[in-house]
């Protein structure tokens, strides 16, 4: 998803800077910048497109109102969607920790169930 750029880094969108009534989106790939601006047009959400290098990295910028907000931001949930990976990339590593988890459930609940 696109650099986060919320007050606490937990969101992809701020409100703009000089107009308060827009969002501002940010993404920092082409593909993912696309897609969005795909479900914008599905959806018919009007928006201002802008890119800006910040530290070397190129980000794609969407201006949109804040009456289309809800809309957009269901575009930016799409765009999360088809572009997550998985927080854990090694199938291996995920797995056993999977594993590990339901074991120690597991035994958890047999010591309960015997007391």
């Amino acid at each position: 998803m696109g650099r986060r750029i919320g007050n606490l880094g937990l969101v992809n969108y701020i409100d703009h800077p000089t107009d308060k009534s827009y969002k501002v989106f940010s993404f920092n790939s082409d593909d993912q910048a696309s897609f969005f601006e795909e479900q914008l047009n599905n959806s018919k959400v009007g928006f201002e497109k802008d890119t800006e290098t910040v530290k070397d990295e190129l980000l794609y910028l969407y201006a949109i109102h804040q009456k289309h907000f809800e809309k957009a931001q269901q575009a930016n949930f799409d765009v999360s969607a088809k572009f997550k990976g998985f927080i854990i990339k090694n199938a291996v590593l995920r797995y056993s920790l999977i594993i590990f988890v339901l074991a120690v459930i597991t035994l958890g609940l047999i010591g309960y169930v015997k007391n």
